[in-house]
C-alpha cells in the first residue's frame, strides 16, 4: 500500500490532489477571459458612442471639436469609431494622416463634458473582472499566482487589439485614420491588461 504524501501546507500530492500553480489551462483561461474582457469593453464603447449627446459648446474651441466628431460620425461607421473609443480610453491616440497635415488626437477629449469620458473607467473594470476570473481557480494559490494568472488575460486582450488597430482603421480621399500599431501594442495589448488583470487577481486570492 502506497503512502500519500503530502505537501508542507498539508495538501495531498497523491493522484486525487489539485495541482497547485501556473499551468496551461491557467494560460487558456486566462486568454478567454482576455478576450472577454476586449469583447466587453468594446460593445460599451459601441453603446456610449452611439446613444452619448454633446453638450451645447460654450466656446470655439468646443464647437470646432463637435464638428470634427460630427465628420467623424458622417465618413467613419460606427463600428470602427467604436474601436477609435476602446483605443482612446486606454489612451492610444488616433493618427490622421492627410495629403496637407498629419495630426494625433482622442475621440473622448473632443467630447469633452460629455458622458464618453465614462470610456475610460471600462477597460479597467472589464480586465479586473476578467483577472479575478482567470485567478478563481483551486490550482492557483497565493497573491503572487494570482496575480501572474491574472495578469494572463493579456495574451488574449493582445490578440484582439492588434485584430482591432488593423480593422478599425479607414482610408478615403487620400486620407487615413487609425491608431498606430505599437502604440496599440504596449498600451492596450500589454501595460493595461498586465497591471488591472493583476488587480483582479490579486482580489480573488484575497476574497
Amino acid at each position: 500500500m502506497c503512502a500519500r504524501s503530502t505537501t508542507r501546507d498539508g495538501t495531498g500530492t497523491g493522484q486525487g490532489a489539485i495541482r497547485s500553480g501556473i499551468n496551461g489551462s491557467t494560460a487558456i483561461r486566462g486568454a478567454a477571459a482576455g478576450a472577454s474582457a476586449f469583447v466587453a469593453s468594446y460593445l460599451v464603447s459601441f453603446l456610449l458612442w452611439t446613444f452619448v449627446e454633446l453638450p451645447d459648446p460654450d466656446s470655439f474651441g468646443e464647437a470646432f471639436n463637435q464638428a470634427v466628431l460630427g465628420a467623424l460620425r458622417d465618413t467613419v461607421p460606427a463600428w470602427k469609431a467604436a474601436g477609435y473609443v476602446l483605443f482612446n480610453a486606454q489612451f492610444v491616440e488616433l493618427t490622421y494622416e492627410g495629403a496637407l497635415t498629419e495630426s494625433t488626437f482622442s475621440v473622448i477629449d473632443l467630447a469633452s463634458g460629455s458622458a464618453l469620458a465614462l470610456a475610460y473607467v471600462v477597460p479597467p473594470l472589464c480586465l479586473a473582472a476578467a483577472g479575478y476570473l482567470a485567478a478563481s481557480s483551486p490550482s492557483v494559490r497565493g497573491t503572487s499566482q494570482s496575480a501572474v494568472a491574472g495578469a494572463l488575460v493579456a495574451i488574449g486582450q493582445l490578440a484582439l487589439v492588434v485584430v482591432g488597430a488593423l480593422v478599425f482603421a479607414a482610408e478615403g480621399d487620400g486620407a487615413s485614420l487609425g491608431v498606430s500599431l505599437p502604440n496599440a501594442v504596449i498600451l492596450a495589448g500589454v501595460v493595461y491588461p498586465v497591471a488591472f488583470g493583476a488587480i483582479g487577481g490579486v482580489v480573488a486570492d484575497a476574497t
